[in-house]
């Protein structure tokens, strides 16, 4: 409760309309309960008997319905229908009416806390290391934001609903039972934790199986999402009965465990019913004992209100059971919920961290090294210097640790030993959002959105001019294409520029680093997915983006990278070579070696 209490606190005013509101609803269904029985024995007087007359004796409240009774009654039993007809019209009427403004407040608040906890879970996914994504399914994630949220609405922020409103009307029907008969409700009273013993007997395991619910719904939802994505390599190796049968299989699991799961919640609801029902005739047996023997202050009339207010009183009993059911089921996702906010951020601004605003000098790697896994190093005593201006490349084999390199110049991950230094500030005393501003990356996987092209140019520079995208278009030689799409710079391109070529995403791709007029630049192998004629025409546009900027290039196509001012080759996690084209070339070592492997002349 402390999770959903910590989103509740800023709507404390609406969660105390809301049961101000619940009150007056319980109040005047109450006060039309208390008038049903006298007005019928006023109404319809026993054969044989005087007046229609109440026994004067009672307690305060038999009086005082004594005295309505007795003005009404003076008009005549048909006009007293009509009068007791139109009481019942406007209490029911305001009852229904608090009900729904009670119901009103209520949807307001869920739908904000939904919204609070989605928005802080969003802004969790966007402040976690890049290293979280890699050690833990995407699909897990995304089904925080889906399928957990949905159960949690619909199990705790119901339940909550359900609570509420169920000890409001249960404590205001309590006090008037004790008004009524303090004896009889006592009575009452002692059969209620043979109630709770049997309710809690049956949802004592909904926590743990909840939770593993969850777990199985994530994996299903993981299951799906790499299903979609690598729907093509599954045609393309007829895996498709393989992947029915293991989707099957998962989710036949998932049914046997949710079936289990709702029977326990729906055998709450009964069983509170049937106890309920046992309590009713204990009343009946022991409450007209009480009548008979002409017990102080319970006349039959009273006791016929007793019986109707009791009644009243068990759907917000069973609510209340059932809404602890829920919220023992519904405690599972809030586990997961609180994992996830609470999973530890590595990468963070510093208390004192500074502002940047460009590189002047160099970009320095002291005695770099790091690791994912304590033991395993994937970069070890790293010494590069890179000057204002300059283009360095970093080759070498696959796992070589040249994308961690650059991974690291990004902040995506911190290092684990030694430094990186900016101008001589080591990157820790940057401030991270100054730092990713001042460069531009182009990858070897494109990333683009489902937007139009002007949109993803523009994408993190909402400020900038149709002038500023047309012309950042024209450098990374995109223009041409575009003009040439259905409706220009306003064509959508689809999920990840599905609609594009891999050399026009490229191209969008480096115009969106241009937008940025980076003081630093990143190329992670741009070209290596690419065929010679688009290579050709992102290599220009390359070139034409690094004239004036700090470039650093992670390189697979070595026949890129001849003009770059600085090569240095890695393996396993060191620099073992650094120079020129023609020197490495001269040296005979491992680059050359990469480079006749490549047959590059």
């Amino acid at each position: 409760m402390s999770f959903t209490t910590h989103y509740m606190k800023p709507y404390a005013a609406r969660l105390a309309a809301y049961g101000f509101f619940v009150l007056l609803s319980v109040v005047f269904t109450m006060a039309t309960a208390l008038s049903v029985a006298d007005f019928v024995k006023i109404l319809f007087p026993q054969e044989g008997a005087a007046a229609a007359v109440p026994s004067a004796g009672g307690s305060l409240l038999s009086q005082g319905i004594q005295w309505l009774y007795d003005r009404l009654i003076a008009y005549g039993p048909q006009r007293a229908l009509i009068f007791f007809a139109l009481i019942v019209f406007v209490l029911y009427a305001f009852k229904n009416i608090f009900s729904y403004l009670s119901l009103v407040q209520m949807a307001v608040i869920r739908s904000k806390v939904v919204r609070d906890i989605r928005n802080h879970l969003f802004a969790k996914a966007m402040r976690l290391p890049i290293s979280y994504y890699s050690h833990n399914r995407k699909g897990d994630v995304l089904s925080r934001f889906g399928g957990d949220m949905v159960e949690y609405e619909e199990s705790t922020l119901n339940s909550v609903q359900q609570m509420v409103t169920a000890i409001v009307s249960m404590v205001l029907y309590l006090v008037m039972l004790f008004y009524i008969s303090p004896k009889l409700t006592l009575f009452v009273l002692c059969m209620l934790p043979i109630i709770v013993f049997v309710i809690s007997g049956i949802t004592h395991r909904l926590r743990r199986n909840s939770l593993e619910l969850q777990e199985r719904n994530s994996f299903l939802t993981s299951l799906m999402e790499e299903t979609i994505m690598g729907l093509k390599v599954i045609k393309a190796y007829t895996a498709i009965d393989f992947s029915n049968d293991r989707f099957r299989q998962a989710d036949q699991g998932y049914a046997r465990l949710r079936t289990k799961v709702l029977r326990r919640v729906d055998l709450s609801s009964p069983v509170s019913d049937f106890l309920g029902n046992c309590v009713v005739i204990g009343i009946l047996l022991f409450g007209s004992s009480m009548v008979l023997r002409g017990d102080t202050g319970l006349t039959s009339e009273l006791f016929v209100s007793y019986i109707m207010m009791f009644v009243l009183m068990i759907p917000p009993s069973k609510d209340l059971t059932t809404a602890i059911s829920q919220m023992k089921k519904g405690r599972a996702c809030v586990d997961r919920l609180q994992q996830f906010l609470h999973e530890p951020e590595t990468v963070v601004d510093a208390p004192d961290a500074q502002p940047f605003t460009g590189l002047h000098q160099q970009i320095e790697f002291r005695q770099v090294g790091f690791h994912y896994i304590l033991g395993t190093e994937v970069l070890s005593d790293i010494n590069l210097t890179i000057p204002k201006g300059s283009t360095v490349a970093l080759v070498g084999s696959s796992g070589s640790g040249k994308s961690t390199l650059v991974d690291l110049l990004m902040r995506f991950h911190d290092c684990t030993s030694g430094a990186i230094l900016i101008d001589g500030r080591p990157l820790q005393s940057l401030r991270i959002r100054d730092l990713r501003q001042h460069i531009g990356v182009v990858a070897q996987d494109t990333i683009l959105f489902n937007d139009t092209i002007r949109g993803n140019i523009a994408f993190g520079c909402p400020q900038a001019s149709e002038a500023q995208v047309q012309q950042a278009a024209q450098v990374a030689g995109a223009h041409q294409f575009i003009l040439q799409q259905p409706q220009g710079y306003d064509t959508n391109i689809g999920d990840g520029g599905d609609r594009l070529s891999g050399g026009q995403r490229q191209r969008l791709s480096i115009a969106r680093a241009l937008l940025r007029n980076p003081d630093i630049l990143i190329f992670d192998e741009a070209t290596s997915a690419l065929d010679t004629e688009s290579e050709r025409l992102v290599q220009q546009s390359l070139d034409r983006l690094m004239a004036n900027s700090t470039a650093l290039v992670v390189a697979h196509r070595l026949s890129t990278i001849q003009n770059a001012d600085l090569i240095v080759v890695l393996e396993q996690g060191r620099i073992v070579e650094r120079g020129t084209h023609q020197q490495l070339m001269q040296r005979q070592g491992r680059y050359s070696q990469l480079v006749q492997m490549q047959s590059f002349k």
